[in-house]
């Protein structure tokens, strides 16, 4: 602990002679997870502190006044709260200067990023996208994988300056030789797929050009406009309109994509993390069997990590009572979005749904890309979705190393831990109050400073383990290997540990370090199991974050005990246990599965003395 704070005094220091200026009369305190404000305040010295006002009541994040002697001492107030018990983190605050105002000279119309009050607009009423640009702008994730939003829509201008420094590209692809260079099942794509005509030529389209800016125009290249994200790469899909046989099409193929990354280790395919989907079905049975297929679609984008975004209709009706495709889905990785205005009403011509449509954004007077090469202003729910693909996109690059890893172990359960993050972030607004899910409106900083928070780890907190695999190719038992970590968080050796192991969420064992594999007999076969290691230091208990996988032993059908199958366990089967022992036959798999009580791949006298006790009874 004395290596920590001397670093953190240190860094102080630095940032003081590299002139942060630290405010005088005031500290910024996030109180220790639960427990109350009031408990907090009642354990303060009242004649030197007083709450000023909570910062982000989600956190339990309020500021501190100093009084009487303290002030002109933040950093002996801080000094002094590092050792309360009530405290998580404590540190001054500093003068901040806004330096993430991009320089797109059409910038200043973008109230959806920056709402100044331009052209009648609520100051503030918009997604606080410079706040959270000072966290990040997009990009790649913390374990480096380049994050890619895919846009379902009639197609892209491919050539718009502000598009094409972020446009997704597949180079294991030669372009216009008519050959599947990478084997990926499809010809020619480029820069996505056209499930139009099944090939890779992207039609242009005002619509979609329009939708792919608001996720990812290229942001401070002093062109235009910016996206939510600065950098990200976009993923062209021709594939909004028609049939429902062409929306699926255009899906299969992100799914494809970042199914064939998972399976190389990102050596091909795409780090897909969500998709745009700006059309729909009005008034739709998503359940029922004519659009069931489309509610399919989205729980298997989900299964590997990717959300999906739905922009719902554009009439004032609710989709909880009339149905929609496809934010009337029930998928749990769907997010169905309504339109707001700039000043944070609820468009009177876009639909709602307490049940079904979880969150509002911008999507009123919106300005972004369009065909030609310039820009355009276009209102609709259309809109509004695309701000929170493109959050998605940025979560991802701003999310804890923690989640990164949860993510990458377990897409599936990442997805929604980032859609809970976007939900819980959004600014609560009456009126969307009782009429979404979340009761608010997009806010990109809020969901960004949460994702840093998720599973963060402490410095002194140890890696977790990597390369977990699993083994199942002897009956009935997994054996599981991995690399054991050899630091902590904050870089320094990690002293003696252990890795806990847990089976469906109840502990297993624990095995020592360097031992590096573990082995589970008995199980079931054709049952799935998800076991979970978390590493731990012996003299602090602190623990890193888990990591997991999913086996299914393979086996056959047996009754343990019942050497001889006559279904009675008696002497006989112990006879026909000591033929086996005593190598008078050699035993099948299926002869393991019945006679190996204790797991250990041979037969002999010790499995005769188990049987023994199981016939008494012992």
């Amino acid at each position: 602990m004395y290596y920590f704070r001397y670093h953190l005094y240190v860094l102080l220091i630095i940032n003081i002679l590299f002139g942060q200026e630290i405010i005088q009369d005031r500290i910024i305190v996030k109180i220790a997870p639960d427990l109350s404000r009031a408990d907090f305040i009642a354990s303060i010295d009242t004649s030197k502190y007083a709450i000023e006002k909570v910062l982000v009541k989600r956190l339990n994040i309020v500021s501190l006044k100093l009084k009487n002697d303290m002030i002109g001492l933040p950093l002996k107030a801080v000094k002094e709260f590092q050792s309360s018990p009530y405290i998580d983190k404590v540190m001054p605050d500093t003068k901040v200067s806004r330096r993430n105002i991009p320089d797109d000279n059409q910038f200043d119309q973008q109230w959806a990023l920056h709402n100044t009050g331009q052209s009648g607009g609520t100051i503030d009423a918009d997604i606080d996208a410079i706040e959270a640009w000072d966290i990040s702008t997009g990009g790649v994730t913390p374990l480096g994988d380049t994050i890619v939003v895919a846009i379902v829509d009639g197609g892209m201008l491919l050539t718009h300056n502000d598009l094409i420094p972020n446009l997704w590209t597949n180079y294991g692809e030669i372009p216009g030789n008519g050959i599947d260079d990478d084997n990926n099942g499809y010809i020619d794509d480029i820069h996505g797929w056209n499930a139009y005509s099944s090939n890779g030529s992207i039609p242009s389209d005002g619509h979609g050009t329009h939708v792919a800016g608001i996720v990812g125009a290229k942001g401070n290249n002093g062109d235009y406009v910016s996206g939510v994200n600065w950098d990200v790469k976009l993923m062209a899909l021709g594939g909004s309109s028609g049939t429902t046989s062409i929306v699926l099409e255009a899906y299969g193929y992100i799914l494809d994509q970042r199914a064939i990354y998972d399976s190389t280790g990102g050596t091909s395919g795409a780090f897909v993390v969500a998709t745009n989907s700006s059309f729909g079905v009005n008034n739709a049975d998503c359940n029922s069997a004519t659009y069931s297929l489309w509610n399919d679609m989205y729980n298997a984008l989900g299964e590997y990590g990717i959300l999906s975004c739905g922009a719902t209709m554009n009439n004032n009706s609710n989709v909880d009572v009339t149905g929609d495709v496809p934010t009337g889905c029930n998928s749990d990785y769907m997010i169905s979005v309504t339109n707001t205005t700039r000043n944070d009403s609820k468009n009177s011509g876009a639909a709602y749904g307490l049940t079904t449509i979880d969150l509002g954004a911008p999507g009123t007077q919106i300005l972004s890309t369009y065909t030609g090469g310039g820009t355009s202003s276009l209102s609709g729910t259309s809109m509004a979705s695309p701000q929170v693909a493109g959050a998605i996109g940025l979560i991802h690059s701003s999310m804890s190393s923690g989640l990164a890893s949860l993510f990458r172990a377990s897409p599936d359960q990442g997805a929604m831990i980032i859609k809970q993050i976007i939900l819980e972030g959004t600014d609560q607004l009456s009126s969307l109050n009782g009429i979404t899910v979340s009761g608010g409106r997009l806010n990109l900083y809020n969901s960004a400073v949460l994702s840093m928070e998720y599973l963060a780890a402490d410095s002194l907190d140890p890696n977790p383990i990597t390369n977990l695999t699993a083994d199942t190719s002897e009956w009935y038992r997994v054996n599981l290997q991995w690399n054991d970590p050899t630091e902590l968080f904050g870089g320094d050796p990690i002293p003696n540990f252990m890795i806990d192991i847990y089976k469906d969420e109840e502990f297993e064992a624990s095995v020592w370090s360097g031992v590096e594999s573990y082995t589970d007999n008995g199980l079931s076969a054709n049952t799935e199991y998800n076991y979970s290691l978390i590493t731990r230091v012996i003299d602090t208990d602190s623990l890193s974050i888990g990591v997991s996988i999913s086996v299914t032993p393979i086996g056959g059908n047996c009754q343990p005990s019942d050497v001889n199958e006559d279904n009675i366990v008696n002497i006989l089967d112990v006879i026909e246990l000591l033929r086996f022992s005593l190598g008078y036959y050699n035993p099948t798999d299926l002869d393991y599965c019945k006679a190996d009580l204790n797991y250990d791949n041979v037969l002999d006298i010790i499995d005769v003395l188990m049987l023994m006790d199981v016939i008494l009874g012992v």
